[in-house]
């Protein structure tokens, strides 16, 4: 009895990486980080792309999964969700992407 294989075109699907291509811009801005659980921190965003930012930030509550909102101004709170933290810096993915304009403003701060 044989197995059955999958299809060539399945096997050369799968192969693709599942990452998302978009240019980061570094960054000085500075931000506040708060969690659902009422965890506030002062952070500075290193970098940012449309996509997401790598924050630097002194908050020890921060964990692999947790939602959070990044308060760049008053006026302008994105909602994110931690990728991975490690030594003061974590990586957050926004849960709906901000505009090019949006992040070069960022990026020039």
């Amino acid at each position: 009895m044989s197995a059955k294989r999958k299809p060539a075109r399945l096997e050369a699907e799968q192969a693709r990486p599942n990452t998302r291509r978009a240019s980061r811009r570094i960054s000085e801005a500075v931000a506040t980080v708060r969690s659902t659980h009422g965890h506030r921190s002062r952070a500075r965003l290193r970098d940012i792309s449309v996509f997401g930012c790598s924050l630097a930030c002194d908050a020890d509550w921060l964990r692999t999964g947790m939602f959070i909102s990044v308060e760049v101004t008053s006026d302008w709170t994105i909602q994110a969700v931690v990728r991975w933290a490690r030594d003061g810096i974590c990586g957050v993915e926004f849960l709906r992407p901000i505009s090019d304009a949006d992040a070069r403003a960022l990026g020039a701060e």
